[in-house]
């Protein structure tokens, strides 16, 4: 079929053209200016196919792509030295960004479109080994087809773009040669991505928390239309202090602390449509809200410490180590329906809904195993649940455990005959060398956490069930919520060689 090889893997070819212009400007003896004018035209000489059946019922096109959209980023920065004399300077940048296009999107509608392949579904299957000779109509199956689930582009839609300004101060400071840094960084979401299931239709309101409510269209032979469109919605500041020992006399090094915020709307860490909008933790299923980054670092603290021992012979050697500390990645707490899995809100996801934080026991019913005084205690050990009591969590409102790392270098130059050998032994995550238990990266598996199993809303109070508590929840000394990540929490050693001449 057309834009589809073998299994409806997306065969497409992409063709950009990139172009840039740029001049520096030297508007007085201390001030420069740089600006310049980035353009990128990604092309597609493939078109996908269009299924005339999504039209009708949605009136998207599934063979309209974001052929020939152009993406235009002007930028201009300063640097001012602000008295002349090397001692102070100002410095800022305002412009828009884009990133490395994303072609793992567009690809969806080249092989999702409802043409390259179907999905069936049948009861009572007999297994055949022969992989190319399966079943492949629903009389066969002894069932019946499933409606098929597509992916849509927004005939809009527009490469993701940001806006960015950055205003930055550098001073010597008068003692032992340090220099101060400060910077600030405000990013502005022009064009992010966002996606709608176009086969929901709202039924109304949950009675508990109010979150909407939703259908798939029982008229729609279509189990999902995934459309992705544009949002304008996120914005990120960065604060950054930095105090710095150019190298002298044998000694170099830093610290500094960096605070961030960063909001978003859609993460979209997925190459599937699908899982872009199914694995995005929200209230509302179609109007997702803006909430905090899952890659959000909000502190950071680092120190930097290096001295060169012989620096006068002819064989130096230069210990170097590098310390970082700082917050652990943001979740969220969802709440999943019990087996058979059942979507909370209707939308036919069991994996993305907020969960809804009792304020008092006369908010919830628990149904065991584990109790309401087992569930209070753990929203109170949380900050983003407890602040959350008598409402919906937002998304990534909880933060893991922090995380702290400490890194050493040794470097030995050797020279020989008009070049330099230089030998380097590392050792990333010291501490975990020394006490397994220090370096650890811990973290909420996928994101999220599930505290309680919901059971549906109770018929004479209209209040919502949970039951089966984790056992984090119940019994948190023997039972960690969170994960540790295999290989970055294991200390490293590198050895190297590398000759200059």
């Amino acid at each position: 079929m057309p834009n589809a090889g073998e299994n409806g893997v997306a065969t497409f070819d992409v063709e950009q053209i990139g172009l840039y212009i740029g001049d520096q400007w030297a508007a007085k003896d201390n001030l420069t200016v740089t600006y310049g004018l980035r353009v990128d035209i990604p092309f597609f000489p493939d078109t996908p196919q269009n299924n005339p059946d999504v039209e009708a019922v949605f009136g998207f096109r599934t063979d309209a792509i974001p052929d020939g959209n152009e993406v235009w980023s002007p930028r201009i920065g300063f640097n001012w030295d602000l008295e002349g004399d090397g001692r102070q300077q100002l410095r800022g940048s305002l412009g828009q960004f884009a990133g490395r296009t994303p072609y793992v999107w567009i690809s969806n509608n080249y092989s999702n479109n409802g043409l390259v392949f179907s999905n069936l579904q049948g009861n009572n299957v007999p297994f055949n080994p022969d992989a190319f000779n399966q079943p492949s109509t629903a009389a066969e199956l002894g069932g019946r087809a499933t409606t098929q689930a597509v992916d849509i582009i927004d005939p809009d839609f527009e490469f993701p773009t940001v806006l960015r300004a950055s205003l930055g101060y550098d001073r010597e400071l008068p003692w032992w040669g340090l220099i101060g840094s400060v910077e600030l960084i405000y990013s502005d979401s022009q064009k992010e991505i966002d996606y709608k299931n176009l086969v929901l239709e709202p039924t109304g309101t949950l009675p508990f928390d109010g979150r909407p409510t939703y259908r798939v269209d029982p008229t729609s032979n279509f189990s999902g239309a995934f459309l992705i469109t544009n949002t304008d919605e996120g914005e990120a500041t960065n604060l950054a202090i930095k105090i710095e020992r150019p190298f002298s006399k044998g000694f170099s090094g830093f610290v500094s602390y960096a605070w961030g915020e960063s909001k978003e709307v859609n993460q979209a860490g997925s190459s599937r449509a699908v899982s872009n909008w199914q694995f995005n933790e929200i209230v509302d299923a179609n109007n997702h809200e803006v909430g905090t980054a899952s890659f959000e670092v909000e502190h950071r603290f680092n120190a930097s410490l290096s001295y060169r021992l012989g620096r006068d012979t002819k064989y130096p050697t230069t210990v170097s180590a590098f310390y970082n500390h700082q917050s652990g990645r943001p979740f969220s707490h969802i709440l999943a329906g019990g087996f058979p899995f059942t979507s909370i809100n209707g939308d036919g996801s069991t994996l993305n809904d907020l969960m809804f934080v009792p304020a008092t026991e006369a908010d919830v019913i628990i149904r065991g195993p584990g109790t309401w005084a087992d569930l209070d205690a753990y929203i109170s050990s949380d900050a983003g649940l407890n602040a959350a009591r008598g409402g919906i969590v937002p998304r990534n409102a909880s933060v893991a455990p922090w995380i702290h790392s400490l890194d050493l270098r040794v470097a030995q130059e050797i020279p020989i005959r008009g070049s330099s050998l230089q030998l380097t032994f590392d050792i990333v995550n010291l501490g975990n060398l020394i006490d397994s238990n220090s370096g650890l990266v811990r973290f909420a598996n996928f994101n999220t956490l599930t505290a309680a199993q919901y059971d549906g809303i109770d018929a004479a109070t209209g209040l919502p069930i949970y039951s089966n508590l984790a056992a984090f929840v119940t019994d948190p000394e023997n039972n960690d919520r969170f994960q540790t990540h295999n290989l970055n929490s294991r200390w490293k050693m590198k050895l190297g060689i590398r000759w200059s001449f």
